[in-house]
């Protein structure tokens, strides 16, 4: 609140007519401290730092001052990845179109360290159109930025944790939807490094502090899922501890249901069962349709193979459901043949209890 007062103080004297170039400068200035502001509306925050950087622009031009341009575009793309309102598919465009113009500038030869940062910027705009469309060269681009970026990004910086915490996540979701082993591993590899590189000096960096449970969550469900059960499991427990008190939600119902996997893959059926329902209560706390419908799935699997069928298949229905309104039909199939095998199964029981 003290620096956008300050900011805003400032351009009392340092106005566009008579000092263009500080104009702009605090102008950019104001809209990062308003992209960074925790009171008021996220939304309209995100608005104001967008008008302040297209403000920034009108005297930051490329031709002028190519280099303050490209870290204003740069900005501008951070700005437009975060917005609230608007088309998300929209935002996303004009972020990678930022990112784009500045790394015109930012080349890896004159500005290399800038340009390893705009390039792990874009990856994760990528990333998060990859999500949006599910469309895999999406992912296979933002993975070759991020290797590119880490071949200049500064061992153990923060932007060196960032594109190997990115690079994690680009290569998982790839390996989700085209299994291949070498991206597991390679994706695992990057959450180590990111999760050993963090250390007590960056602390006051909250969005990276609050990475690590998040970090050690995903790599924990790696494991698990890569039959270091144990191992994977302790990181998961550990994740979610932290998780729990902090504000990523969604994060922490992930947990959840990693958890939840993992025991059923120890086959600890009754802890599995129990996590499961966390995690369901949380996703449909947050109204996250695919953790409701995989959280359904593994509780319903749980509970069918303890026994418990007519409460299982009530599970597995909804679940099979749920994925037929988000057009996951693999995933509905799967259940569906589940739900099956329970109806059979129950099926034979009131036969054996007939004769």
């Amino acid at each position: 609140e003290q620096a956008i007062t300050a900011y805003e103080l400032a351009l009392q004297v340092r106005t566009r007519e008579a000092f263009p170039q500080d104009w702009a400068g605090t102008q950019n200035n104001l809209a990062s401290a308003y992209l960074s502001r925790i009171r008021g509306e996220r939304a309209e925050n995100l608005e104001q730092a967008i008008t302040a950087y297209n403000l920034a622009l009108q005297v930051r031009t490329r031709e002028a001052f190519p280099e303050d341009w490209a870290c204003t575009q740069n900005n501008l793309g951070n700005a437009y990845g975060d917005r609230i309102r608007g088309e998300r598919a929209e935002n996303l465009e004009q972020a990678i179109t930022a990112y784009n113009l500045a790394l015109q500038v930012r080349t890896r030869e004159a500005f290399p360290e800038d340009w390893a940062m705009t390039q792990s910027n874009l990856a994760e705009a990528l990333m998060q159109r990859a999500t949006l469309t599910e469309n895999i060269n999406n992912l296979d681009t933002a993975i070759t930025l991020l290797q590119e970026a880490l071949e200049i990004a500064v061992p153990r910086s923060p932007n060196f944790i960032d594109s190997q915490y990115r690079l994690g996540n680009a290569l998982s979701r790839r390996y989700e939807y085209n299994p291949n082993p070498s991206d597991l591993e390679q994706a695992l590899q990057a959450y180590k490094i990111a999760l050993d590189a963090i250390s007590p000096e960056h602390y006051y960096r909250q969005q990276i502090w609050q990475a690590i449970p998040t970090i050690q969550s995903i790599l924990g469900s790696r494991l698990v899922h890569d039959g270091q059960w144990q191992e994977g499991l302790q990181l998961l427990l550990n994740s979610v501890n932290q998780l729990s008190t902090g504000s990523d939600q969604l994060a922490h119902a992930n947990a959840l249901f990693q958890i939840g996997h993992a025991h059923e893959t120890l086959s600890n059926c009754d802890n599995a069962r129990l996590y499961y329902r966390d995690a369901l209560r949380l996703y449909d706390h947050l109204n996250d349709a695919p953790g409701i419908a995989k959280s359904r799935h593994g509780l319903g699997s749980v509970l069918v193979s303890q026994g418990y069928l007519k409460k299982g298949m009530a599970e597995l229905f909804k679940a099979r459901e749920r994925y037929h309104q988000l057009k996951k039909t693999d995933q509905a199939a799967a259940v569906d043949n589940l739900y099956q095998a329970a109806q059979r199964a129950m099926e034979r029981q009131a036969r054996e209890v007939y004769v």
